[in-house]
């Protein structure tokens, strides 16, 4: 079974949520054809977990962002 790379960017850094977003669109696009080979789609999935990860960390640090910004507005 081949390895998935690593959740980055193509210049090295970390991946950003659009491109997450997008990578994992094309996997769900993939998975659903009922041509994939059962031996691709291990990692396929395995992929697919990481980013939905990588998807929800960022989600939720935007959120705190966000809280953390509306409350500094706040001037009670």
């Amino acid at each position: 079974m081949p390895d998935t790379p690593a959740p980055e960017a193509p210049d090295g850094g970390p991946i950003g949520y659009g491109a997450a977003l997008a990578e994992l669109e094309a996997i769900l696009d993939e998975i659903e054809d009922d041509a994939v080979d059962v031996d691709v789609l291990a990692a396929r999935v395995k992929r697919a977990a990481e980013l939905l990860r990588i998807c929800r960390d960022r989600i939720t640090a935007a959120r705190i962002e966000v809280t953390q910004i509306v409350a500094d507005l706040d001037p009670s």
